[in-house]
């Protein structure tokens, strides 16, 4: 004969429902959802005795045999945290795959006065609800708050790199995080995070890759112009190339380059055909790699300036 439940139900019936539960949720599920579910606290107790269900913290279960991951970690800390508590700071960031982030622990924020028992960095914060949403199953920060708490807890350059990746992404606006940062007032981060908007102001584009955020620091930190970004080269009005990084008043242009491959012939065709365009209008490209950045960053910098001062 088949046991039942309070509601009525098999207690097989009640092991599907959850497994079904948890497939989207790193097999992760808290007992006051097993008893939402069906379950009874008699029928929890039987399933952990049984080893069918493992417990991670204390209320918080996985499924035996469900793969173990960062992911299934962070998700059974923020249930043990309760209701209100949600990943954010580095471990935000890593949900959104910011650059630089894939190595962070757990990090998550829990309502003011909360006192979780957990092995993992733990903010007390009162979010407000517009700063909250759900991304691969797991309560996180939104783009532009885990950005704003990541100037708290990382150096600028971080920040930098997250900030820029995110508005080439379209996760975030820089109007949205001038909006945030004025409405948190003053808090930790908020200096580096007011410099980098300041940088940016009078236009919402974003470099377009990390590699070209860490160039333009390098020209920074060297005291050179500013170039502008994403600069399209026109020949009486007919677009020939938009090139990385230009000074247009000498014609210098900075493309910024990756380990790419060309995808063809057709490709490389069209790639030598635009060298020679630019070339015919008098322009001078100086190729960045990112060897060129990390590795010889004066090397770099002394044929830019080189470069200006000829063309000058």
């Amino acid at each position: 004969m088949r046991s039942g439940n309070r509601d009525g139900c098999s207690n097989e019936g009640v092991d599907a429902r959850i497994a079904r539960f948890v497939v989207t949720r790193y097999g992760v599920f808290s007992g006051s959802e097993a008893i939402r579910l069906g379950a009874t606290r008699s029928l929890i107790h039987r399933r952990v005795a049984a080893s069918r269900w493992e417990r991670l913290h204390p209320g918080v279960f996985r499924i035996a045999g469900t793969p173990p991951s960062w992911r299934q970690d962070l998700l059974a800390s923020i249930l043990s945290g309760g209701p209100a508590a949600v990943a954010s700071h580095r471990a935000g960031a890593r949900l959104w795959h910011s650059p630089g982030t894939a190595t962070a622990n757990q990090e998550i924020t829990v309502p003011r006065g909360s006192r979780p028992r957990l092995d993992c960095i733990v903010h007390q914060l009162d979010l407000d609800p517009v700063d909250v949403t759900v991304v691969e199953a797991i309560p996180v920060t939104t783009p532009a708050r885990t950005l704003l708490d990541l100037a708290a807890v990382c150096d600028p350059d971080t920040v930098e790199d997250a900030l820029d990746d995110a508005l080439r992404r379209r996760l975030v606006s820089l109007s949205r995080l001038r909006w945030r940062l004025e409405r948190l007032g003053r808090r930790p981060g908020a200096g580096t995070m007011r410099r980098l908007l300041e940088a940016r102001a009078g236009h919402d584009a974003a470099s377009q890759s990390v590699l070209e955020t860490r160039f333009l620091r390098l020209l920074r930190r060297s005291r050179l112009p500013a170039p502008q970004p994403q600069h399209q080269v026109r020949d009486h009005g007919r677009l020939v190339a938009v090139v990385d990084f230009a000074y247009p008043e000498v014609k210098l242009a900075m493309e910024v380059d990756g380990y790419r491959w060309h995808s063809g012939k057709g490709s490389w065709q069209r790639d030598l055909h635009r060298r020679n365009e630019l070339a015919r209008l008098g322009w001078h490209v100086i190729h960045v790699t990112s060897d060129d950045i990390e590795l010889r960053p004066d090397q770099t910098i002394e044929t830019i300036r080189q470069a200006l001062g000829r063309r000058t």
